[in-house]
């Protein structure tokens, strides 16, 4: 999060105070503006291919690399899945040689 300036702070507070706490009249006059405007209708996100290409660039400005963190862990997840289908492989294997041994001893204990 960025760092408040403490100048831009100050000035904040004091402006509240000239102007002072919201009123009853006050709330119900904001409250009919956002029943009137209803603001929350025209924050859907992006609805078309081009603007939800854009909305996803948008996270790579401050992306530090090329590639970002969740595509990263992507790329290794697929990679990690192939390591882990290698040893069930290994160990079936070695699970077949030992049986094919007589007594079914493992190959280091000779």
């Amino acid at each position: 999060m960025k760092a408040s300036n403490p100048k831009r702070v100050a000035a904040g507070r004091a402006n509240r105070k000239l102007r002072g706490p919201i009123t009853g009249a006050g709330r119900q006059r904001l409250r009919e503006t956002a029943l009137a405007n209803q603001p929350w209708r025209f924050s859907t996100g992006p609805r078309t291919p081009a603007g939800k290409r854009k909305a996803a660039a948008n996270g790579k400005t401050r992306q530090i690399g090329p590639v970002s963190v969740r595509e990263a862990k992507a790329e290794v997840a697929g990679v990690r899945s192939l390591v882990a289908l290698m040893q069930d492989a290994r160990d079936a294997i070695a699970r077949q040689a030992q049986g094919d041994r007589p007594g079914g001893e493992s190959p280091g204990a000779r």
